[in-house]
């Protein structure tokens, strides 16, 4: 099964959203910012969005990667190590850049720069002159870049700050081969069909990084929530909106306008708990015990009163006062019959009426008790005078008064009388309870704070009862005729009961009965205010509930998000076809720097990027590759590592070694250098070296591949670190070059002689013949001696030896005569005095050059042939 048969199968078990993105992918499509907008919006509304099924067809063969990247200069330096500022040091587009440098010139500190904006593993601060005396200079770097496809130079300013697309680069040293050997790496490898798991996983990452937003805004968003009391009903509601989001959204509404409901005396009855909460507070059980007696003596008050004003309107009393009001009205009818019969002769009628009997008892008051104290009324002498008009009473006069008298004492008058008495202290006992007494007015006030329905109760009994006896006067005052209505049953007993339940609570008040009165109260307090605090938040509840539902749509849409899936499907894949892959060219990497027994173990997985990391094979005990291998060996594996890493790079991005080949032998430095050569083929490759010899392995084999070589030589001068030019020194030249320089130095020599006095010629010819000494002793050194031993570790190889054997006479001799010669025209020592010495003609020259250029092809073919 291809990965693409592979990823097809599973893709047809995702979500419809996850599928329609797959699908947009392989037709290339960009997802914006609206779009990844529009898939959340999707996701939360719950909308579907139907996609076709995914094909092997539709994923395309190719990996979709970003455009390479190379390095182009790297100039501006200030504030790196002790580098020169005025120094830029160019890279070559294509082919090999070798750039050589002595240690201490310098050198690292164009390759740390150049590190820090690769894509390095192992970061490093770089520092300033440690040694300068005057304050740090700020340190910055310019680095010149082109991107594939992207036109001219782009320019990016060294920082901490990492440029993604220099990041592509890859760099190697000591450092980050050692991190290949004890750390996890991962190989940069995606075929088309990873990538698009990898780009699907993103487009799920920015949809949730959206989500993520909007949950931040909703959560921004709350409204502000009433703070209630505790192990309260309002608290246990507040804590439960989130299950009331997940009703429908009018049932949600129906229950919080019930539960935030309150009465209409929801104030009034909170001020009179808090009251009696601050007064439980305030008290103890002896101050409550008095005060419930007291309470109780006050209820007993009112009961007194209900009780009283309830029997003098029963319908027995009212109907005996009916009785009363008829006997009044038939005696006083009788008696004003009698007065009529008596007195209707007198000069003013009236007589017996009753406003004249109030001024017969008004003027027998006055007489008794003012006029004639001590005597009995009327007062008639001759000389006697009328208490009103204070005029002598005339014997007519004085009669008229005593038969007055005497109908005033006649049993009709008299039993008028007696009955309107009664009547009258009927109708005075009714007009009082019809004004209802202070203490009772202050009584109700003690009841209400202790009892507010039994105080509405008796309010409400009292209103209506006060109303009847007020009737009950007018029906006597024979206002109105009709009788007044019995009143209901009073509340006595009812109020009588309740003092009792005050006094038997008294009673039995003590400090725990107490401490529970007083969490009772608190408790009503508590609900009281939280029902209240409610009532007055019920819009940000409402709002709450929706916010929460809009959340709760978010977060399923964000779970919908999770890469999980995806990336145990990519580490799948990746285990099942990338992985052996990656193990084959890692194998032959090692194979190629005569590493054996080497494997590479996927040890674990992110986001479907396995992490890699070498093993030994065949094994029978664990041990790290570190313990067993040698250090020049270890710095092989380094390099196998990062070479499979460069290999599958498809963005064919710059490389980048320093220093790569230390502690290496010969025949791995020349693998070494072949293996970048190979590698250079198709990308830049930058190497930062000291090594002489592995100069010349690269320049060998990227001369034997035809491939560009772009010399460079960072040098010190004096205490100036970072020289740059354009070249290589004569030291790190290998023979070939060495040959060309000579033939170009000696055609300077014969086309300027003409123009040079003696002496300017002599130095010259010296300093060329010098040059041929050293070419030759290069030869010796690199094409006979260090085939047979390395200088860099003095290792034998034995099976080089041979090539001492190939060596005749004929090379020995002309060896020595070709060495002989130049050594006499190059100024090592002083020329004795007896000799005089005459520079040599450049035709001279030119046979030494062509001797040793034909010796050196020669000895050569030796070493190839062996």
């Amino acid at each position: 099964m291809t990965i693409e048969v592979d990823l097809v199968a599973w893709a047809a078990a995702r979500p419809d959203w996850q599928r329609d993105i797959l699908i947009r992918l392989c037709q290339q499509e960009t997802f914006h910012e609206g779009a990844i907008e529009d898939i959340a919006d999707r996701l939360i509304a719950g909308t579907g969005i139907p996609a076709r099924a995914l094909t092997p067809a539709d994923i395309s063969g190719d990996t979709v990667t970003a455009g390479g990247v190379q390095f182009a200069a790297l100039h501006d330096l200030t504030g790196v190590n002790a580098l020169a500022s005025d120094q830029k040091l160019t890279f070559g587009a294509a082919g090999i850049t070798i750039i050589y440098g002595d240690n201490g010139s310098g050198k690292s500190g164009y390759a740390r720069i150049l590190k820090s904006a690769a894509g390095a593993r192992i970061r490093a601060d770089i520092l300033g002159d440690v040694f300068a005396r005057t304050s740090p200079t700020p340190q910055s770097a310019v680095i010149d870049y082109r991107v594939a496809g992207a036109g001219r130079d782009q320019k990016w300013e060294w920082s901490r700050t990492p440029n993604p697309q220099l990041q592509q680069a890859h760099f190697y040293d000591e450092a980050e081969g050692d991190a290949y050997l004890s750390s996890e790496f991962e190989i940069m490898y995606r075929p088309s069909a990873l990538v698009l798991l990898d780009q699907l996983i993103a487009v799920c990452d920015a949809v949730r990084g959206v989500l993520d937003q909007r949950l931040r805004d909703t959560d921004r968003a709350k409204p502000t929530l009433p703070d209630v009391p505790k192990d309260t009903r309002a608290y246990r509601l507040l804590a439960g909106l989130k299950s009331l989001a997940g009703l429908d959204p009018e049932t949600a509404e129906a229950t919080i306008e019930e539960l935030c409901a309150v009465a209409p005396d929801a104030s009034e009855n909170l001020a009179r708990l808090l009251s009696e909460e601050a007064r439980l507070k305030a008290s103890d059980p002896t101050k409550e015990r008095d005060r419930l007696a007291i309470l109780a003596g006050r209820i007993e008050t009112i009961a007194t009163y209900c009780d009283r004003l309830a029997a003098a309107l029963t319908a027995d009393a009212i109907g005996e006062l009916g009785k009363l009001r008829t006997s009044a009205m038939e005696l006083r009818t009788a008696a004003m019959v009698a007065s009529s019969q008596n007195f209707d002769a007198e000069p003013v009628g009236g007589v017996g009426s009753t406003t004249w009997r109030a001024l017969w008892e008004a003027a027998r008051t006055f007489s008794e008790t003012e006029a004639y104290h001590g005597h009995e009324f009327p007062v008639t002498g001759d000389v006697d005078r009328c208490v009103l008009c204070q005029q002598v009473l005339s014997p007519e006069a004085g009669d008229r008064l005593r038969r007055f008298q005497a109908f005033m004492t006649a049993t009709t008058e008299r039993d008028a009388v007696k009955a309107e008495r009664r009547l009258a202290t009927a109708r005075q006992s009714l007009s009082d309870l019809a004004q209802i007494p202070a203490a009772v007015v202050a009584a109700g006030s003690q009841l209400r704070a202790a009892d507010a329905s039994l105080a509405d109760t008796v309010d409400t009994w009292t209103t209506i009862a006060t109303a009847r006896a007020r009737a009950a006067v007018d029906w006597i005052d024979r206002v109105v005729e009709a009788s007044p209505e019995p009143v209901p049953e009073g509340p006595g007993k009812t109020l009588t009961d309740y003092a009792q339940q005050m006094r038997e609570q008294a009673a039995e008040i003590d400090a725990t009965s107490f401490a529970e009165q007083l969490n009772a109260a608190s408790a009503q307090v508590a609900e009281l205010q939280g029902q209240t605090a409610l009532s007055a938040s019920k819009v940000n509840m409402l709002a709450e509930v929706r916010r929460l539902r809009a959340r709760a749509r978010i977060e399923v849409a964000r779970k919908a998000t999770d890469t999980g899936a995806i990336t145990r499907k990519s580490s799948d894949l990746t285990r099942d076809h990338v992985t052996r892959e990656v193990r084959d060219q890692f194998t032959r990497e090692s194979e190629r720097l005569r590493l054996s027994r080497i494997t590479l173990d996927d040890t674990s997985g992110v986001k479907g990027r396995l992490l890699h990391r070498p093993a030994l094979l065949g094994a029978v005990r664990p041990a790290a590759v570190t313990k067993v291998l040698s250090e020049g060996e270890q710095t092989a594996l380094g390099l196998s590592g990062f070479f499979t890493e460069v290999v599958f790079d498809t963005s064919k991005s710059a490389v980048v070694l320093d220093d790569p080949v230390t502690s290496l032998d010969h025949e791995r430095r020349s693998l070494v250098a072949k293996r970048l050569v190979e590698l250079a083929a198709d990308r830049q490759i930058v190497v930062f070296t000291h090594d002489v010899t592995f100069v010349g392995d690269l320049i060998q084999h990227a001369t034997e591949a035809n491939l560009p070589i772009t010399e460079r030589w960072i040098q010190r001068n004096g205490d100036l670190l970072g020289v740059c030019a354009d070249k290589h020194p004569w030291k790190a030249k290998d023979v070939d070059t060495r040959i060309g320089v000579l033939t170009t130095d000696l055609a300077e020599i014969k086309r300027e002689r003409a123009n040079w006095d003696q002496e300017v010629y002599e130095e010259r010819c010296a300093s060329w013949a010098g040059k041929l000494s050293e070419a030759w002793e290069r030869a010796v050194n690199l094409g006979i001696v260090n085939e047979v031993v390395d200088r860099g570790t003095s290792q034998v190889r034995p099976k080089m030896f041979r090539i001492l054997a190939a060596i005749t006479e004929q090379d020995n001799n002309e060896f020595q005569a070709g060495y002989s010669r130049c050594s006499e025209w190059a100024r090592r020592h002083d020329k004795a005095p007896v000799v005089n010495f005459v520079p040599p003609a450049p035709i001279d020259m030119e046979v030494e050059l062509e001797r040793f250029r034909v010796w050196f092809k020669r000895i050569k073919g030796y070493r190839k042939s062996r």
